[in-house]
């Protein structure tokens, strides 16, 4: 998405041109300058000097479930079970498929392979898999020195529908005994059966008949079919990464000081850990009787282009029944020199979400890869978020509601 600079409302606030631009391309006009018109009400504003209240917060990883698991959906034809990464959801474009930034392992059970000793391990299985190209991945991994090494450079796109790697499959030479083998499935911000740009077709990832067998010696060392409807692999999800959204004062300099939000490590500003899946929510605010309403909002980031760190935005008109991604984005925004918070002025029109309930909310969700994010030279790696508020329009209404609509203002 190309994104807009807007002049702000305000002189005292100063805007900067963008600095990098998102992953994937979004609608852009969803991302508009303030209206041309003569006045706007100040519906909502918070600048975060009241310690954040309404505010919510939390971290996804230590909620999530797996998602690889055991289904006769797809399954491959000569059984009745495969292990499938997917899932069956009418939310999703088809009714099934995987979602935005999952990071999903089943892992084999620990195999030694010295009873009896192994000339030439390999490992082989049957698979299908269809995920977005370039972009969201499964990964055959190993073992060695204590971390997991991939195999193969990932499958993305489709299979064509299943495969058999043949008895040659990967060879297993030179990694840690007791030998750790996984499948990892990662997929990225965007773009996927959860935002219906790409309908994978029972994406992402089926395996079966999981073997790992000495090529020369021929003895069997795992083998896993599934055909008893369990399995013996083991779905995993990293360890829960810990919610670092926070109020602080002062981090790369507050828009309206001292406090502003911020998805942060106050040990290491330079870096903000890994695996983290943390989401910020603004209180829920009704917008009956309001039009033409903008969300506006003061972000700096530090989140480097150099890996897939990324944050998400999502708006909902129904209390958080219904939440619709209005952008992805990554890359450095702003600058900590100095006294100003030189940063971003957005303007999300909320036009075309209207519903029939209209009670709204803002939502940020940082995430950060293996690796975390960073580094945040100017020292406020990751997101920091202040001066939030929605402006518009008011249809005409009778005195009791003109009423609340004023009571804003106290």
């Amino acid at each position: 998405m190309r994104l807009i600079a807007a002049a702000c409302l305000s002189c005292l606030l100063a805007v900067s041109s963008l600095s990098a631009a998102p992953k994937h391309t979004e609608d852009a006009a969803l991302m508009l300058a303030p209206p041309a018109r003569d006045r706007a009400f100040l519906l909502w504003h918070d600048d975060n000097e009241s310690g954040g209240t309404g505010w919510t917060h939390g971290d996804n990883t230590a909620t999530a479930t797996p998602h690889f698991h055991v289904d006769t959906y797809y399954a491959w034809p000569g059984g009745t079970y495969s292990y499938w990464c997917g899932e069956l959801d009418p939310a999703l474009a088809g009714g099934d498929g995987y979602g935005n930034g999952w990071d999903e392992r089943l892992r084999l059970p620990l195999l030694d392979l010295n009873s009896p000793p192994a000339t030439y391990p390999v490992l082989t299985f049957r698979y299908r898999h269809d995920s977005e190209p370039d972009y969201d991945y499964t990964y055959v991994q190993a073992e060695s020195l204590g971390g997991f090494v991939s195999l193969n450079r990932g499958y993305d796109g489709s299979s064509g529908g299943w495969q058999d790697i043949g008895v040659y499959g990967f060879v297993l030479v030179g990694y840690d005994n007791p030998l750790a083998v996984r499948f990892r499935f990662v997929s990225d911000a965007a773009y996927s059966d959860e935002d219906a740009v790409y309908d994978s077709d029972a994406g992402a990832f089926h395996v079966d008949d999981i073997q790992v067998f000495d090529y020369f010696g021929g003895h069997v060392y795992f083998f896993d079919d599934v055909e008893d409807g369990v399995g013996q692999c083991t779905a995993v999800l990293p360890q829960a990464a810990g919610d670092y959204w926070h109020i602080v004062e002062k981090r790369c300099s507050a828009s309206s000081d001292p406090h502003c939000w911020w998805c942060g490590d106050d040990a290491d500003t330079t870096l903000i850990p890994p695996g983290l899946d943390n989401w910020l929510m603004t209180p829920v605010i009704d917008l009956a009787g309001a039009f033409a309403t903008t969300l506006r909002f003061i972000l700096h980031a530090e989140v480097p282009m150099v890996d897939d760190d990324y944050w998400t935005e999502e708006v909902t008109m129904d209390a958080g029944d219904t939440w619709y991604h209005s952008g992805t984005y990554w890359g450095d925004y702003g600058s900590c020199a100095g006294w100003s918070f030189r940063a971003i002025f957005y303007g999300i029109d909320l036009v075309p979400y209207v519903t029939l309930e209209d009670y709204f909310a803002f939502r940020l969700t940082m995430h950060t890869t293996d690796n975390g994010c960073g580094p945040g030279a100017g020292g406020g790696a990751g997101v920091v978020l202040d001066d939030v508020y929605l402006e518009g329009y008011v249809t005409p209404v009778e005195a009791s509601s003109w009423g609340r609509v004023k009571a804003m203002y106290r």
